[in-house]
């Protein structure tokens, strides 16, 4: 596999790592490769939960309902009797050229997907719009051309539990640019992982999203990868607790902790990332009993405790 990773890749492995062997360099390349498997879920539920609060937040706004055309243009009434009047008006939602690109392709590629004659709907536009489409709508709230008090609205209802707002309201410049500096962090890891690039170089960010400690050795990799995920976990909960609680309760979350330890590493450097390196990790791992929900029944906790004994889960 080594020789057919670019000679600029490993050099940078082996710079940060300090890596002896080939083993050592591919057991490094996998441990980047299952952290951002592993960070990919939470993300995930972080994007899915955010993108349709803010599409419900501007369904209300416009429609009433929690799902509506609000991004979609409109046909238009008056070309049934002038023809030369335009086909489709605007979308009620203010858009830029790029913004309204995106639409007009999420459209297209779920037209291209569905039997002919398809209707296309709000909730297809949104599961197949990018993640930059919405930090754009989020930096568009409280242009000029959008009417007064938008921006205020929308990400009160998209953040009804977000901190500060006594001092630093929803219709603050503050308040937008702090989300916008989280969502950039996100991306940027989000794209670390879609372009199997370097996690180990993702840089620490405090609750505004301002960059700190870029990480010089391995230990400061798998604490800045730590933060990084207390931090989408706790931006989540802005939108809802209870996404917080979903995600610090699956096994997704429990997994990845698992992998940002630096035993986790050690094993994948030692074993060279070959198969069984995965597992090990996990079985060496403790389940937190003392975390599960009160509500699991006796024979449910007995068989977790069976499973943390005989080492077998994973």
């Amino acid at each position: 596999m080594l020789k057919h990773l670019t000679a600029p890749r490993l050099a940078t492995i082996q710079a940060f790592f300090k890596t002896q062997s080939d083993k050592d360099i591919l057991g490094c390349y996998a441990w980047n490769q299952a952290v951002g498997a592993g960070l990919l879920p939470i993300l995930g539920d972080f994007e899915v939960s955010f993108r349709n609060a803010l599409h419900r937040a501007l369904s209300q706004h416009f429609g009433g309902l929690d799902s509506y055309d609000w991004m979609m243009p409109r046909p238009n009434p008056a070309h049934a009797v002038n023809p030369a009047a335009p086909a489709l008006l605007p979308a009620r939602h203010k858009l830029n050229p790029k913004s309204k690109e995106d639409v007009n392709s999420a459209m297209s590629k779920t037209k291209g997907k569905k039997p002919s004659g398809y209707v296309v709907t709000p909730d297809d536009v949104v599961a197949a719009l990018p993640f930059g489409f919405w930090e754009v709508l989020i930096s568009g709230l409280s242009h000029s051309s959008q009417p007064a008090g938008l921006q205020a609205a929308i990400l009160a209802a998209v953040f009804p539990h977000a901190p500060n707002t006594l001092t630093v309201p929803y219709g603050d410049p503050a308040f937008r640019k702090r989300v916008l500096d989280l969502l950039k962090r996100f991306r940027d890891v989000r794209n670390r992982i879609g372009h199997h690039d370097s996690l180990w170089a993702t840089p620490e960010f405090n609750c505004l999203g301002a960059l700190g400690l870029v990480p010089r050795r391995p230990r400061h990799t798998v604490n800045s990868l730590k933060l990084f995920a207390d931090n989408v976990c706790w931006f989540a909960g802005w939108i809802d607790p209870q996404i917080s609680a979903y995600i610090k309760n699956s096994d997704h979350w429990w997994s990845l902790q698992a992998l940002l330890h630096r035993q986790a590493l050690v094993t994948y450097r030692e074993l060279g990332g070959v198969v069984g390196t995965y597992r090990a990790i996990l079985d060496s791992a403790e389940l937190p009993l003392r975390s599960a929900p009160k509500s699991l029944r006796k024979p449910q906790r007995k068989f977790l405790e069976r499973l943390v004994a005989n080492r077998h889960f994973y």
